[in-house]
């Protein structure tokens, strides 16, 4: 059976449409199958160009999976993308752009959303959707208690709540420093929402540190910290990540209480060789060590590492250096992420490119994109079951 789908939500988002390419939905309970086949158009699909390095095989894991990325200008596009360079799936919003996606547990997509008057992956919308296009949740700044422009990162926590990074202002005397003494500092915090968007819970950066401690603090007002990923870590307490420091702070998620920083200036020893400057897309992987991009701005080169943490003698130890060729340097934005246990999907936003390396650095795979990929999420084929793209 072939259909196309056309799912439009009045009063939530105007001319939201998805297109599925070949999607069986196959049922546990029966061998019934339904196939939703749909072309992706022209204009799309030359979005992307995807080469493999001569005389290179591609893991066979790769080829079965997809990428997930999103486009943050308006018409907003979520796209998977097989190993080929095609799109198979992809979902457009009109009037604002997808600043993040993420594939929940749930097999649902949760993303930010703003328009062009947002900075880069900041927005006031969150919204989740299925496969089938359907809306799932949709709040919208000035809900209840979400408040506050979201940016960066939204998660699920549980069946029937999200976490999110946020925005937060306070009123600071930095007279002493040259400023005034009613200076607006700008930094981050994380908050969390149920689904309708009651604020459950809530912490801030000025809940850890005294911005006029902070000798850059007057040049860095307007963005302190700049806090840039969001994830669990084992213990399901937070982990986040802060651009202008580079340093990862592990948040413990009942108190708010800070206990241990990673990085630069941090409670870590961590060799020379794997010293990085700014971190993106920081999270736990599946080797279970804790993975993130460095784009290494002091150096002019940016890799991927991943060190296993000994918490208590506050030891790490580097499990995986991947270093990207110099043309690839990556100043900021950029994701990077497991393919199997012996390869790299790494995403250099800034210079438009996906590539799949070895985890020593060795290029197999590019894809070239004609937008910034903010990220390039890797996604099993598992991880999509009961739901099968085909080829």
């Amino acid at each position: 059976m072939e259909s196309r789908l056309l799912s439009t939500h009045p009063g939530q988002l105007t001319a939201m449409h998805t297109r599925l390419l070949c999607l069986l939905l196959l049922c546990s309970c029966t061998a019934h199958t339904v196939r939703i086949k749909t072309d992706v158009p022209p204009a799309l699909q030359d979005q992307l160009k995807a080469t493999t390095i001569a005389g290179e095989n591609l893991p066979q894991e790769f080829k079965n999976g997809l990428l997930l990325l999103n486009q943050r200008d308006d018409p907003g596009m979520i796209y998977l993308v097989n190993a080929e360079g095609h799109i198979v799936w992809y979902h457009q919003v009109k009037g604002t752009g997808f600043k993040t996606a993420h594939l929940t547990s749930e097999k649902t997509f949760l993303c930010i959303l703003g328009d062009k008057t947002f900075p880069t992956s900041y927005g006031n919308e969150i919204l989740e959707i299925d496969l089938h296009g359907d809306t799932l949740l949709h709040l919208k700044k000035g809900q209840e208690d979400f408040t506050a422009d979201v940016h960066h990162e939204v998660l699920r926590k549980g069946k029937d709540a999200i976490v999110a990074l946020t925005s937060v202002e306070k009123i600071v005397d930095l007279s002493l420093q040259g400023g005034s003494e009613q200076d607006t500092v700008k930094s981050d915090g994380i908050v969390v929402l149920d689904r309708k968007g009651h604020r459950r819970w809530q912490w801030s950066v000025f809940d850890a540190l005294e911005p006029t401690a902070d000798t850059a603090i007057l040049r860095e007002r307007h963005d302190w910290m700049h806090a840039n990923s969001l994830s669990f870590d084992k213990d399901s307490n937070y982990l986040i990540s802060f651009y202008n420091n580079g340093q990862i702070w592990k948040i413990n998620a009942q108190s708010g209480k800070v206990m241990w920083k990673f990085g630069k200036g941090g409670d870590f020893a961590i060799p020379d060789s794997a010293a990085f400057d700014m971190g993106h897309a920081v999270h736990i992987n599946a080797d279970n060590d804790l993975m993130l991009f460095d784009n290494g701005v002091s150096r002019q080169q940016s890799q991927t590492l991943a060190f296993k943490l000994h918490e208590s003698s506050r030891q790490a130890a580097v499990t995986l250096r991947s270093v990207l060729p110099s043309y690839l340097f990556n100043e900021r934005m950029g994701s990077a992420y497991l393919v199997g246990h012996d390869h790299v999907i790494q995403c250099c936003s800034k210079r438009n490119t996906v590539i799949l390396t070895s985890r020593n650095g060795r290029p197999l795979w590019t894809l070239r994109t004609t937008f910034i990929p903010y990220r390039a999420e890797f996604i099993t084929a598992s991880q999509l079951l009961p739901y099968i793209i085909a080829p």
